[in-house]
């Protein structure tokens, strides 16, 4: 078992080589500032108690503009039989404004995917449907470190706003951590940070120049909406 599991990521690592360089497309869960350029595609997928299966597959379909579709269900690895999602979900981002020295890079995407109910869970976040998201590098010992921040809205019932800030720091090696906190101010009364602390998560990865993410995930870790879990996640960006 270990043999083949390195000889996937050797098989990812390889074929990414023929890849160009990306941007960071998420922080754990939460999307940053990235674009997918053209003829270009990213596919993410992360693990969720029990036996669970996230995955997502954006493709840049012109400058600035990057659509794609997301899936999963249940009981993907294991014994019992699986159980998929209703239905597809929809992801799309367009990068409006390019991060200069000055001034952060901004983003305006769709996503309509809510968090998967999970064994151990007593909250289901909602979608975070239109979103608006800035990002800003900086260089630094080590590797860059970046600041994010995004708010959005719920286009079938608007009555708050949702807002969320994170960080994500590169190390040598390849090695880099990033964190992330939802303020849950769109959510119920009773998760808000100011009322149950709000939901943080963070994540330690490698990856390759960019192309190929391997990531152990550390999700609600103030227990907010239930059970905290780690959670694996893979992410690869290629050409087509």
């Amino acid at each position: 078992m270990i043999i083949r599991c390195i000889i996937i990521i050797y098989l990812l690592v390889a074929t990414a080589g023929e890849a160009v360089s990306g941007e960071l497309m998420r922080l754990v869960r939460e999307p940053t500032a990235g674009i997918v350029a053209p003829r270009t595609y990213h596919f993410s997928m992360n693990t969720f108690p029990d036996d669970g299966l996230r995955f997502s597959l954006t493709a840049g379909i012109f400058s600035r503009f990057a659509a794609g579709l997301g899936y999963g269900g249940w009981n993907i690895t294991g014994l019992n039989s699986p159980s998929w999602f209703d239905h597809l979900y929809i992801k799309a981002r367009f990068r409006f404004i390019d991060e200069t020295e000055s001034f952060p890079g901004a983003v305006l995407g769709f996503d309509n995917e809510p968090e998967a109910i999970y064994t151990g869970s007593t909250y289901r976040r909602k979608a975070r449907d239109l979103y608006l998201v800035f990002s800003k590098n900086f260089l630094s010992f080590g590797g860059d470190i970046a600041f994010h921040f995004g708010m959005s809205a719920d286009i079938r019932r608007f009555v708050h706003v949702g807002a969320w800030t994170g960080i994500n720091k590169a190390l040598p090696g390849g090695f880099g951590l990033a964190l992330e906190y939802d303020f849950a101010t769109d959510e119920a009364d009773s998760v808000r940070f100011d009322n149950n602390g709000g939901f943080l998560s963070g994540e330690i990865y490698w990856e390759s120049f960019g192309q190929v993410r391997v990531s152990l995930q550390f999700v609600d870790s103030f227990k907010t909406g239930g059970e905290s879990y780690r959670a694996l996640g893979v992410d690869f960006l290629g050409l087509f």
